[in-house]
């Protein structure tokens, strides 16, 4: 479902905010921040993308026009570009979400270097203030349609969120509020599909309900094996996001003609449950084989560092 995009970007300011105390109160720099937020996207984005290239190559035997050096290296620094279809993505089709992430980090530190404790009002000025001047002259290039698109505001909703609840002031969202707020989702998904409705308004009628979910999520207590379950699906979540389109569009898609013509897959209902479960499969190892074996570098690299700082 769409909304999964709206939700990442409100649980991202409310992440933001949550991690950013020390930088917002000098202990750490606006840099270390970036820094810190660079090492976490950028690796197993960057295999990702060479694990889809390896794939696209392999099956047509060819290199595709799109997979030029220039937009290659667009893609790999995340900077906007328009893909064959005249949507601005990088080659991995779910990046464009990350070059969203890289704008509101980049952002965020300069509100933390110009505000510091008052960030987040500089931090309003600026994408608001951004999002204004591009619309006012708005362009058909790939920077204009980046900076002009509404869905920038979902990230100052997860901003709010992430304040309200550092300052114990978060309003509780009863699970049943939340359903609600799921069952209004799909009604407008379902009339944004029938384009009843604009997607220039997506910010208010994905972006709030995004909000309220988010919201309630964070009064939901699990305990045991359960926590231990969502623990895990949330570490391998950034994996799943990355690879699921690769799984889909570059596994499944040869795999079900043979699955159909053998009788094991007869309806939509079975193939999307597949896809499914697949897909999330797909992601875990991902996170397993790539994402966590760069994070354990990382923190083996670190501590070797601080070691011979000590020693010294």
């Amino acid at each position: 479902m769409a909304v999964g995009v709206d939700i990442f970007f409100v649980i991202s300011g409310f992440i933001m905010v949550h991690v950013s105390k020390d930088h917002a109160e000098g202990r750490k720099t606006p840099g270390n921040f970036i820094w810190l937020r660079l090492k976490r996207i950028y690796p197993p984005y960057i295999v990702a993308t060479l694990v889809l290239m390896g794939l696209v190559i392999a099956w047509s035997h060819s290199i595709p026009d799109d997979f030029n050096v220039w937009r290659i290296v667009l893609s790999v620094a995340l900077i906007q570009s328009f893909n064959p279809n005249g949507l601005v993505q990088p080659i991995l089709g779910t990046g464009w979400t990350l070059s969203y992430e890289m704008y509101f980090y980049l952002a965020f530190a300069a509100a933390l270097a110009i505000g510091k404790r008052s960030y987040l009002a500089v931090l309003v000025v600026m994408i608001t203030g951004g999002w204004l001047v591009s619309s006012a002259i708005y362009s058909y290039s790939a920077l204009g349609v980046f900076f002009s698109n509404p869905i920038v505001f979902e990230f100052l909703f997860g901003c709010a969120i992430g304040y309200l609840y550092a300052v114990n002031k978060i309003p509780r969202v009863s699970s049943f509020i939340a359903a609600l707020a799921v069952l209004f989702i799909c009604v407008v998904s379902h009339l944004n599909r029938s384009e009843l409705i604009s997607d220039n308004w997506r910010f208010l009628y994905l972006g709030i309900p995004a909000a309220v979910i988010v919201t309630s999520a964070l009064s939901w207590r699990v305990s045991g094996r359960v926590s231990n379950f969502f623990s895990f699906l949330g570490d391998a979540s950034y994996s799943i996001y990355l690879i699921h389109i690769v799984v889909i569009y570059q596994v499944m898609s040869r795999v079900y003609p043979k699955l159909i013509s053998f009788g094991f897959v007869t309806s939509i209902d079975q193939a999307v449950a597949i896809t499914f479960i697949v897909a999330t499969i797909g992601g875990i190892l991902f996170h397993l084989v790539v994402e966590r074996q760069f994070n354990e570098w990382r923190k083996r690299t670190k501590k070797r560092a601080a070691e011979r700082l000590v020693g010294a």
